[in-house]
Formats: C-alpha cells, sequence, structure tokens
C-alpha cells in the first residue's frame, strides 16, 4: 500500500472515531446520464423548467453551444436544448446564467450572462412559455446589457415581489449592473441610485441576508491578475439603496477571487461565507449574526492554495451539518467534511473519481437529480467532459422543502428555512433559498436538510416579507411543499411525500 493511500484512510478513519459521518461512494454517471457535455464549460444552473419535480440543467460554455438538458427520470437526462427555443443555444461566450421567474407565472425563466469572442455581446432574457419552449424576450425586458457579464443572478432586493437582476461585470472600467422589475415585463437600471455599481474586476455577485433583516445584501467577488482587488459587500438599506460595509464588516479580501458562497457552518443561525480564491489562500469568514464577520479560515484543514473557482455546500452525509465541495482550476478538487463544529477536513483522496485532477473546473453545483433525498454532484470542466456524481448515501435522515411565494416573489428567493427538534426552541439547521452561488453556478430551488430519521421536526419558513409558515411534527424522508401564506388568508401549506 503507498503512502497516499494509507493517508486517506487514516484520514477517512480518523473522522469515524471524531463522530463525524463519513460520505458514502459517489459515483460517476455522467456519460450514463447523457450530460458529459465536452464543451468549453463555465456555468451550470439547475431549475425545474417544466414543473414535473424534476431538477433539469443548463450549462453555459465559453465557446461552443450551451445545453438545455430535461430530466428524464431515473438518473438520465435529454438534450432539449434544439427544440426548446431559437438562440438558448447561444453559440458564444456564455458564463453564469440563471434561473428565475421574473414574470411570477409559475414558469422558471432564464438569463443569459454572455461576453463575446470578438466584440462585446448584448446578455438575453428567455421567457418559458410553460410548453417546453422559451421565447427571446430581452428587447422588450429593456435587459440586454452589453457588457462582459460573468454572471448574473435573480434577486428581489426591494422585496416587492418581483425578481430583479444583478450582472457582475469583467474588464476595465466596467460597471456592474443592477435592473429592478417594473412588474410589466420590463426592467429598468438603477444601478447609481441603489450604489451597487462597482468597477472592479467583478466575477460573481451573490446574495445573502447577512444581517437577519429580511432584506438580500450583495457580496461581489473581484479580482485581477496578479495582485487581487478587495471584494465588496454591499449592506441593503430596505429603502433601494445599499452601503457597501466590506471593511468594516471584516470581508474586504484582497486575493484574486473568482467565487463565493454562503452558509451556515456551524448551525447557530448565521450565514458565514466562504470565498474561493484563484490567486493567494481561500479564506472562511464566521458572521456574528449582524453583518460582521471574523475571520476563520483555519478551519478547513488543507495545504492547497490558489486556482480555487468553484465552491458548494451541501449535507452529503446526513449528519445535520453543510460539507463542501471546491473546484479548482488546475490541481485537484477538493471535498471538505465538517464536524459539525464548522470544522473541515478534506477527503478527497478517499474518492479520486471526484478530484477530476490536471482538469480546469469552472462551476459546481449540488443538487438531489433522482429525488432520492441525497445529493449528486455535477462539475462543469473546461476542455473536458463535465461529470455528472450520483451521491448513493441512499436513506432516509433528510427533508427536502420547496417554497411558493406570494407576498414574496414567487420563486421565494431570499427565504429562510429553520429546522428544531419536535417541541423544543433549539436551532438544529438553517437554510437559506438564493439564485446565483460559488462561480457561475445556481442549486435547485429546494433547501435541503439532513436529519436524524429517528426523530421529528418543527419546520419555520420565513418568507422575504417576514410572513411566516410552520409545519410541526415533520418525519424524515419526504419533500414539504410549504406555500407563503397571504396576509387576508388562512395558512396555507401542504405536505408531500415523495
Amino acid at each position: 500500500m503507498d503512502k497516499k493511500t494509507l493517508g486517506a484512510i487514516l484520514v477517512v478513519t480518523a473522522l469515524v472515531f471524531a463522530g463525524t459521518a463519513v460520505a458514502k461512494e459517489f459515483v460517476d454517471i455522467s456519460t450514463a446520464a447523457g450530460v458529459a457535455d465536452e464543451g468549453l464549460g463555465k456555468g451550470v444552473a439547475f431549475a425545474d423548467i417544466n414543473n414535473d419535480g424534476l431538477t433539469d440543467l443548463y450549462v453555459s460554455n465559453k465557446g461552443g453551444a450551451n445545453r438545455l438538458y430535461l430530466n428524464k427520470g431515473a438518473g438520465r437526462f435529454e438534450d432539449i436544448t434544439a427544440k426548446a427555443g431559437t438562440g438558448l443555444d447561444y453559440p458564444g461566450f456564455a458564463m453564469g446564467s440563471v434561473f428565475g421567474d421574473y414574470d411570477n407565472d409559475g414558469y422558471m425563466d432564464l438569463y443569459l450572462a454572455t461576453g463575446g469572442q470578438y466584440e462585446i455581446e448584448a446578455n438575453r432574457l428567455f421567457r418559458n412559455l410553460g410548453n417546453g419552449t422559451f421565447e427571446d424576450v430581452t428587447e422588450k425586458a429593456g435587459v440586454g446589457l452589453k457588457a462582459f457579464t460573468y454572471a448574473a443572478s435573480f434577486v428581489d432586493y426591494d422585496n416587492d415581489g418581483f425578481l430583479d437582476i444583478y450582472c457582475a461585470n469583467y474588464g476595465v472600467g466596467a460597471k456592474n449592473v443592477l435592473f429592478r422589475n417594473n412588474g410589466d415585463g420590463t426592467f429598468g437600471d438603477v444601478t447609481d441610485a441603489a450604489g451597487v455599481g462597482d468597477r472592479s474586476w467583478s466575477w460573481m455577485g451573490v446574495w445573502a441576508d447577512v444581517n437577519g433583516d429580511n432584506f438580500a445584501d450583495l457580496y461581489v467577488v473581484n479580482g485581477r491578475y496578479p495582485a487581487g482587488e478587495p471584494n465588496k459587500l454591499y449592506i441593503n438599506n430596505g429603502n433601494g439603496t445599499f452601503t457597501e460595509t466590506s471593511k468594516a464588516a471584516g470581508v474586504d479580501d484582497g486575493n484574486w477571487g473568482l467565487g463565493a458562497t454562503f452558509a451556515d457552518i456551524d448551525n447557530n443561525g448565521t450565514l458565514d461565507l466562504f470565498v474561493s480564491n484563484y490567486v493567494g489562500p481561500n479564506n472562511l469568514y464566521l458572521n456574528d449574526g449582524k453583518g460582521h464577520f471574523t475571520q476563520a479560515s483555519e478551519k478547513i484543514k488543507s495545504d492547497h492554495e490558489g486556482w480555487g473557482k468553484g465552491p458548494t455546500f451541501g449535507d452529503i452525509d446526513h449528519d445535520g451539518d453543510v460539507d463542501l465541495y471546491e473546484g479548482d482550476c488546475k490541481l485537484a478538487n477538493q471535498l471538505y467534511v465538517n464536524d459539525g463544529k464548522g470544522n473541515f477536513v478534506n477527503i478527497a483522496e478517499s474518492q479520486p473519481q471526484l478530484q477530476c485532477q490536471t482538469v480546469r473546473t469552472k462551476g459546481t453545483a449540488f443538487a438531489d437529480i433522482d429525488n432520492d433525498g441525497d445529493l449528486d454532484l455535477y462539475v462543469v470542466n473546461w476542455g473536458a467532459p463535465n461529470k455528472l456524481y450520483k451521491n448513493n448515501q441512499d436513506d432516509k435522515n433528510w427533508i427536502k422543502v420547496k417554497l411558493t411565494g406570494t407576498v414574496s416573489n414567487r420563486d421565494s428567493f431570499g427565504a429562510k428555512v429553520k429546522v428544531f427538534e419536535k417541541g423544543q426552541d433549539k436551532l438544529l439547521a438553517l437554510r437559506e433559498l438564493r439564485s446565483a452561488s460559488g462561480f457561475c453556478a445556481q442549486e435547485p430551488q429546494e433547501l435541503h436538510f439532513g436529519l436524524s430519521s429517528g426523530k421529528t421536526y418543527d419546520v419555520l419558513a420565513i418568507f422575504p416579507s417576514g410572513i411566516e409558515a410552520r409545519m410541526n411534527g415533520v418525519k424524515t424522508g419526504q419533500t414539504l411543499e410549504i406555500i407563503e401564506p397571504a396576509l387576508t388568508r388562512p395558512n396555507m401549506l401542504s405536505q408531500v411525500v415523495k
């Protein structure tokens, strides 16, 4: 047995004796599933485009055609790009495209973030017609921004019930742009009025309610070779404007950043921040719940530095805490398992198929693609086949939550869900629903919790409007569907077993 193999075994053994669940084997099903696209991959976006309860997939390529894959069930996908609508393939430069129901009609629309191989091309908005096809409504909507948009995100920043669009733009002097949804199918540029027109070289804009006031705050990831640029944190003032507080908040990471994602890593009810840096070490910041952060990067045990791109959090082993997968743009990807206290150990060497060694990984995202309750993993690679890994956790130690807004935006982006042991006040876990995250990535519009099947739980949903809905005595192994109670209607909740 060589030293490398022995070391991997010792790491896994140490985690077992430390009381941390060990992830079951992930299996590469990319080819069998029909999603091993070999384009110059950048972005991954998950959404259920036809409301059949299965998560579909859109892949953005920076050169070559994009792909829209319809989930057919049982881990199989069909490439429907050609028949889903003219322009969806966009054989140009596409990066962090994103799904969102901008018109609240119950169908997920798609916004393409584009650059341009020879000249800057306009971003595009496609409206989902509900019959399996999409219509290009860019001109009517007024969102055909001509900038090198590296990543776009949907967010209801003003809590008016309609999704707005933020574009993180890359290049000398490029200004990020915020489009406000007018509620009639059109958008207006409110960047300057809102105060979020960062002119750094931006790669991602990710949203999270970092101070608990039910308004989405914005974190912009910046950087250019070789020195990097400080990232920016814009706190939502609740009146349509933002205040930039990154230095005071302790998250003005000055490395060359590419990706970032928020998650409650220690189950204390606050959204912490992980920043993935291409040049310089990755950084972890713990949130005090008021939007102030403390650097705690030592909690992620790694001798790896640089080349980071695509981070994504998810409870892969159903032990109640979120784990971390990070795509690497040069060496090997990492899989960090959480010990329950927010300390992480890389166990990727025990599952080398997840490392994608020597391959340039871009966007990554967890998603339950086969509705068996555990989180599978999709990895976008540059000039090499993309990978879909099936998680063989295969137990009942989970609950998933799907939300529908009525007063809030229909997608419920910005909503939070808390889980408690039945009849107890102690928080077990918190998740927040958002659109874009990590690097050029979007996870499905459902929140996943790993929980012991031997207990029952109380589930509390907090919508962006501040309206709450609660379900008590919930058993594991099922998907809950929670509709936001309208102010003038009784509590509307439905529970669906999957």
